[in-house]
């Protein structure tokens, strides 16, 4: 898996980690990211914009696998350093990392803050012409990642493995 190219490794279902949070191994995905990151970070260049997003996203889902699996002592350094270039959605980014971190904080009012402020954001001009790590054309919601906060708040009182989930969960609950 560390040979991975990193679109196949991070971004490519069934392939490199996911496999591994598809089976609830949690710790075991965390790990492997950790170590893929460890091992071949230092390949990809902070420099270039879409190396560093996919650095971001690395990192994004090592904290994740730390968070599902319960260990928030690991995954709070890893959250608490991700930000994005304010370029593009790097603001929406940045208000879900901080609505993702609230939530794991229990802090109610920074999450509530969180979402009020991506609701407010304007979408970025093209927006509607994104591509996917394959270079295919994707079509995205906007604002980025709303779905996931606005399942976190509907499962506010369960661990970060279950309220991820709670995006599916119709809002009649």
């Amino acid at each position: 898996m560390l040979a991975l190219d990193v679109v196949t490794f991070d971004q490519t279902e069934g392939q490199g980690w996911r496999p591994l949070y598809d089976s609830g191994c949690y710790v075991e995905a965390a790990e492997i990211l950790r170590d893929w990151r460890a091992e071949n970070s230092g390949n990809l260049s902070p420099e270039n914009r879409r190396e560093a997003q996919l650095l971001r996203t690395l990192a994004w889902h090592e904290a994740q696998m730390w968070a599902f699996a319960g260990r928030n002592d690991l995954a709070m350094p890893i959250f608490d350093a991700i930000d994005a270039d304010e370029a593009n959605s790097g603001r929406a980014w940045n208000l879900y990392v901080d609505g993702t971190i609230a939530f794991l904080r229990r802090d109610r009012d920074g999450f509530e803050a969180a979402i009020a402020s991506l609701v407010a954001l304007p979408k970025p001009p093209g927006w509607d012409n994104a591509v996917g790590a394959h270079g295919q054309p994707i079509s995205m919601p906007w604002p980025q990642n709303l779905d996931v906060l606005e399942g976190l708040r509907l499962c506010w009182d369960e661990p970060y493995s279950t309220a991820y989930l709670c995006r599916d969960i119709p809002k009649t609950r």
